[in-house]
């Protein structure tokens, strides 16, 4: 099961083979996505709600301290078909890291 320590440490290492991202629906703010990478560039994603209430959270909290950004640019899901934007660190942070 992912901890939220592990999140954070997955969601900081996006060159590292087991990376995961957080993306929103575009056309559901509420709605928030992992996604993870499961090999041979291939990805796979799951609703939040799969996962332990503390990593949304999480999640949350940072998107309101500005350490996530969403991305304005729309992105396809492929495994579910839907757009999504992606959040990111913002680069304030990662140059504080």
């Amino acid at each position: 099961m992912l901890t939220v320590e592990k999140f954070k440490e997955r969601l900081g290492r996006p060159n590292h083979s087991d990376w995961l991202h957080v993306a929103v629906d575009a056309n559901n703010e509420n709605q928030l996505y992992i996604i993870v990478n499961v090999g041979m560039g291939n990805t796979l994603s799951a609703p939040i709600e799969r996962y332990d209430p503390a990593i949304k959270a999480y999640i949350i909290s940072m998107l309101n301290s500005g350490e996530l950004v969403i991305d304005e640019e729309r992105n396809l899901l492929r495994d579910r078909n839907i757009l999504v934007h992606y959040l990111s660190q913002s680069s304030v942070y990662k140059e504080g890291s």
